[in-house]
């Protein structure tokens, strides 16, 4: 089996492939989730050596000290078994933090919001300010 996703890939690389690809990153999204409520921050690298239809993923967090630390490895939503594929050279060089990958679920729902980020919306008409 060859294999399709270059050593520096990202879920982003591997969408063309992914036939399910909301469900693929959403619950990459809830490892990240619960990755990031123990150890406040999160990020997600996706395995190289297969064929890229359904990569599996590996959640890290970055401790105290700087230093990058392998939280758990899923296929989907289930965690491997076989905890020493965790730590081997299967992973990419790449990885993306929970705010891309919340970008990109929101990205593939085809999401809009209603005011750009960097603008408050607008008051309710009749809305004033109140008077201090």
């Amino acid at each position: 089996m060859a294999n399709l996703l270059k050593r520096d890939a990202t879920i982003i690389d591997a969408l063309p492939t992914i036939i399910a690809k909301e469900e693929f990153v959403r619950l990459i999204l809830g490892n990240l989730a619960k990755c990031k409520k123990l150890h406040g921050n999160a990020s997600v690298r996706i395995g190289v050596t297969g064929d890229g239809t359904a990569p599996h993923n590996r959640i890290s967090y970055i401790d105290e000290a700087g230093a990058e630390v392998a939280a758990g490895a899923y296929i989907g939503a289930s965690p491997f078994k076989n905890l020493t594929r965790v730590h081997d050279d299967t992973w990419s060089t790449a990885s993306m933090t929970l705010p891309e990958v919340q970008a990109l679920l929101g990205e593939i729902r085809q999401f809009k919001p209603n005011h750009p980020v960097n603008e408050m919306p607008s008051r309710a008409k009749g809305n004033s300010k109140r008077a201090i």
